[in-house]
């Protein structure tokens, strides 16, 4: 056997070798990875999206600065997230939020950090503002609540409390504890 045969035949055995030792190790590493492990399978940038229902009617929008969406959990993270959305007669919130958390696609929405919901409705009376550390919206059931200190401000006065449920449809607030009202004087 020639010299350049044997070199050729020794560079062939060494990639040989050196393919099933990355195959192996590929293989010994995904047994080593943890289950839960974050992988993203999409990020979104300054971005819009429309969630409705089978029928096409809307659900919400939302708009945000990034959404991250893990491919092993199904969950979305959403930053800097802006949520629109109407009950049955019209009437208009807008969610905002540092940041927000989807378990899974239809799943409520979790926002965190300072939470602000304004309301607009047709009839400037009904118009509010609440202010929360910590919101879920539930878009299928058209429902509000949180855990947190609330500060829910109106044309006629302003309510603090602890926690409360609140059904878009139902076009109701209910505040759980430590409910203080003020009241301000008909103009």
């Amino acid at each position: 056997m020639s010299r350049s045969s044997l070199t050729v035949l020794v560079i062939a055995i060494l990639a040989i070798v050196v393919t099933w030792l990355n195959s192996s190790w590929h293989s010994y590493k995904e047994i080593l990875l943890p289950q839960n492990e974050k992988v993203i399978d999409y990020y979104l940038t300054d971005f819009t999206l429309l969630n409705t229902t089978p029928d096409g009617s809307m659900r919400y929008f939302l708009k945000g600065q990034n959404l991250t969406h893990q491919q092993s959990t199904n969950a979305s993270e959403i930053f800097h997230p802006n949520i629109q959305a109407s009950d049955n007669d019209g009437a208009k919130i807008s969610l905002n939020a540092e940041s927000a958390i989807q378990e899974n696609k239809d799943g409520p929405i979790t926002l965190m950090g300072d939470v602000i919901l304004n309301s607009s409705n047709t009839d400037i009376a009904n118009n509010f503002n609440l202010k929360t550390s910590n919101l879920v919206y539930d878009s299928l059931k058209k429902e509000l609540s949180s855990k947190t200190k609330v500060i829910l401000s109106t044309n006629s006065g302003k309510i603090e409390g602890t926690g409360f449920n609140s059904k878009l449809d139902e076009q109701s607030l209910r505040i759980h504890s430590n409910v203080h009202i003020e009241f301000l004087p008909a103009n």
